[in-house]
């Protein structure tokens, strides 16, 4: 995930610095494309349009992008088809959001900000940091599957 987040964004700052503000990608729409191409989901632009307003906390500093964004990740990969009891989704909700906490100490981007943002990078270590969580996670996932 790391290498899928760090393209994503490289990709961005490859731009004119007058025309990155008409390409950027908040946390969410970068965590979601980034699991879209590591586990090929298939998934087309208006999904991370979809995603767009789980940025900058919600657009009000509240639940992370990025926490979001890697939620919406394992419900395309794990939610069912059909109405069910979506247990392996649930679980796998649960196991992220409690990694998350544990690491960020918060799910807040107002409080998340101010302790893992950097200067230069702004979000950028939020980002990959969350990705490799969510990559640690399923890789267990599906060790435990085999």
């Amino acid at each position: 995930m790391k290498k899928c987040v760090e393209e994503i964004i490289a990709k961005e700052m490859a731009l004119d610095e007058n025309m990155r503000p008409l390409y950027h990608r908040n946390c969410a729409e970068t965590l979601l494309m980034a699991a879209n191409k590591k586990y090929d989901m298939g998934l087309e632009e208006r999904y991370f349009k979809a995603v767009c307003p789980y940025g900058a906390g919600l657009q009000s500093g509240k639940t992370c992008g990025a926490l979001l964004g890697c939620l919406a990740s394992i419900g395309v990969l794990f939610a069912e088809d059909k109405p069910t009891e979506n247990e392996k989704m649930k679980a796998l909700t649960e196991a992220y959001v409690t990694e998350f906490l544990t690491f960020f100490e918060s799910q807040d981007c107002e409080s998340i900000k101010p302790r893992h943002q950097d200067e230069k990078e702004t979000c950028t270590p939020v980002k990959i940091k969350a990705g490799e969580l969510l990559e640690e996670l399923l890789r267990q996932e599906q060790i435990q599957e085999k």
